[in-house]
């Protein structure tokens, strides 16, 4: 007894093959990309502290005289100077932290990892299932170009002012 078998890619088990060992290293940094995401956090409420700690003073003077009677250090002093002048602003709009690029780079090396690892299943698909692929893809990309459309013409509309009747 014969088994008949449709169309076998012979590339497809190797396809597959480098599809599971992207998701296997997406899932390796992505456990990466959190523990940098859970220090960010942590920078970011130090940050918050120290920000309430420098509203706490009233003026640069009683900053300077913080820093003279050592109550603060001199990168404190700085800070808070930084904090007095310029507001939420400076705990907003600081410069990135080594760990918020760290966690940037991460995100963008697992989206490439992510287009690869679609790449590879794609690749294993027969040619039926790759042109259906495509079709389901592009109709996708129709309807969301259809939603957007539409939520412009929302937008645009609410933005109008309604103007008088002209009788």
């Amino acid at each position: 007894m014969t088994v008949g078998r449709g169309y076998t890619n012979p590339d497809a088990a190797g396809y597959l093959l480098e599809a599971d060992a992207c998701k296997k290293v997406e899932a390796e940094l992505r456990r990466i990309a959190d523990k940098y995401q859970h220090k960010i956090d942590r920078e970011q409420a130090a940050r918050e502290a120290e920000f309430e700690a420098a509203m706490q003073y009233r003026s640069e003077h009683e900053i300077l005289d913080a820093y003279g009677w050592e109550i603060i250090t001199e990168k404190q002093y700085e800070m808070y100077l930084d904090i007095f002048h310029r507001g939420r602003d400076a705990l907003e709009n600081h410069a990135p932290t080594v760990n918020e690029t760290a966690h940037r780079i991460l995100l963008r090396i697992l989206s490439d990892i992510a287009a690869e690892q679609r790449e590879w299943r794609f690749s294993a698909l027969t040619p039926a299932q790759q042109a259906a692929e495509i079709e389901r893809a592009e109709k996708a990309k129709q309807e969301w170009h259809e939603r957007l459309r539409k939520i412009r013409e929302d937008l645009d509309l609410a933005a109008k002012p309604e103007e008088p009747c002209g009788e």
